[in-house]
């Protein structure tokens, strides 16, 4: 990650629409990848193994929810290249009404392998039960409520969200 991006996570507020164009596990992908680094739509292509026409589609419709930004614009040889940029990593929808009792929570559309997803597996529970550990150390110490913490790792199907 360059310099311009060494922030943890930069948050951007959106709205119902861009929200919707988010739900797209590939477009997901793609944001993540052009926070990381600017590229051109065929860069961004090859490196998800997609085709580059259904990548430019998706990029558009990003930039089109002023999601993506164009960086910079290379002309050579009267070939015109925009390299596209994500203008954050996480999003929330202020005016997305949380049910009674909900504190936090988080969504992510990410492409795993099985071993990847395993692995994620075992690092949540590992982290649940630091979460155990530590509210059990500090229970004389902080006044504690109860909660209900949740996971749920489902396959999503990219071709639904179009």
């Amino acid at each position: 990650m360059d310099q311009k991006n060494k922030h943890k996570h930069d948050v951007m507020e959106v709205n119902w629409e861009q929200q919707k164009v988010l739900s797209n596990p590939l477009r997901s992908r793609l944001v993540a990848l052009l926070y990381e680094q600017p590229m051109t739509p065929k860069q961004a292509a090859d490196l998800v193994g997609k085709n580059p026409g259904t990548v430019y589609y998706h990029i558009q419709q990003l930039l089109k929810h002023d999601i993506l930004e164009v960086e910079s614009v290379n002309t050579e040889k009267g070939i015109v290249e925009k390299f596209y940029r994500a203008k954050a990593t996480s999003f929330k929808n202020p005016e997305k009404v949380s049910p009674p009792g909900y504190v936090d929570g988080k969504t992510a559309n990410v492409y795993l392998s099985k071993k990847l997803v395993a692995q994620l597996s075992e690092e949540l529970e590992d982290l649940f039960f630091k979460y155990g550990h530590l509210s059990y150390k500090e229970k004389d110490s902080e006044e504690q409520l109860p909660y209900s913490i949740e996971l749920l790792i489902k396959e999503s199907n990219e071709e639904e969200e179009k």
